[in-house]
């Protein structure tokens, strides 16, 4: 039930960057059906999609400069499923050495990585960053459930939220700077009003991210710090400095996309911006109703 869990995670971001494809960079789309397919054929191979999750999160970080939008969308959001799921094999077979200290260097590197975010203008570096980021929250969730003895729950619920709130940021901000033509953050200045549906989409995403109450990554992130208390205060105290330089980091782009130079109001993509708003609702759903997100877990997983 675990790789059916992550092979539907990865056609929900498979379908999603189609719809984006299709409007935006429809030769982008037979190089992802590709990829897609051969990865689905090998994820029950866990080691070669270990392998394939490194490859894909190298990708953006050596060739950002010319990997186009969504194909450093496809490496980031593939690359941690991919990685997610291969990590989470692996703690489930394995005793895991030096658990503690994995969790608080997680915390350390997501502090680095959060500051490196909060000054950075280039958007596809910024991109990196925050996939980094909710990355190394999926190992810390799995570090503290193996401590806590609830890894099945633990261990997949970041990835699930972050499958949602992730690709919502992507697509939502891949719109907004295509508009724009904005390759810097700070040229997304105003761009909310070029296109209001799915400004407001941009916006739930990057405070869902940001770990605000109320919306889904929250409950992830509530539910880490909880157990992660019982094991040892410090972590969670680390844990909500993060979350404080992550709200930072992510209401950067709530500003600019909402204080700039007012455009002309574009018309969206109507399958798009539904394909958005449904993004939208799960993460509002799963943040003001959680037990909503705990029972498809439990139901999928057992």
């Amino acid at each position: 039930m675990i790789t059916l869990f992550f092979s539907v995670l990865l056609l929900v971001s498979f379908f999603s960057m189609g719809v984006y494809s299709f409007f935006y960079e429809k030769l982008d789309i037979i190089f992802l059906l590709i990829l897609t397919i051969s990865v689905l054929i090998l994820i029950n191979l866990t080691w070669y999609s270990s392998l394939i999750s490194i490859l894909f999160l190298i990708m953006p970080i050596v060739f950002f400069k010319r990997l186009t939008y969504l194909q450093l969308t496809y490496f980031c959001m593939f690359g941690s499923i991919l990685m997610a799921y291969f990590l989470l094999q692996y703690f489930l077979i394995y005793d895991v050495p030096f658990m503690f200290a994995i969790v608080i260097l997680s915390v350390l590197l997501m502090c680095v990585l959060a500051i490196m975010g909060i000054f950075e203008d280039d958007l596809k570096k910024y991109l990196i960053y925050s996939n980094a980021i909710q990355l190394i929250f999926v190992l810390l969730d799995l570090g503290v459930a193996k401590l806590s003895q609830k890894i099945t729950t633990l261990g997949t619920i970041q990835i699930f939220n972050y499958t949602i709130a992730g690709l919502l940021f992507f697509i939502t901000l891949g719109i907004l700077s295509r508009d724009n033509r904005a390759k810097k953050i700070s040229n997304l200045g105003g761009s909310y009003y070029d296109d209001k549906s799915n400004g407001d989409f941009a916006i739930i995403s990057a405070i869902s991210l940001a770990g605000l109450p109320g919306l889904n990554i929250f409950v992830s992130e509530w539910f880490l710090f909880k157990t992660a208390f019982i094991i040892n205060p410090i972590i969670t105290v680390f844990g909500i400095f993060v979350a404080l330089l992550l709200f930072i980091m992510y209401f950067k782009v709530v500003n600019l996309l909402l204080v700039g130079k007012i455009g002309n109001e574009r018309k969206p993509m109507k399958l798009l911006t539904y394909m958005n708003a449904f993004f939208a609702f799960l993460c509002l759903i799963f943040g003001l109703i959680p037990q909503t997100q705990l029972y498809i877990l439990n139901m999928v997983l057992g």
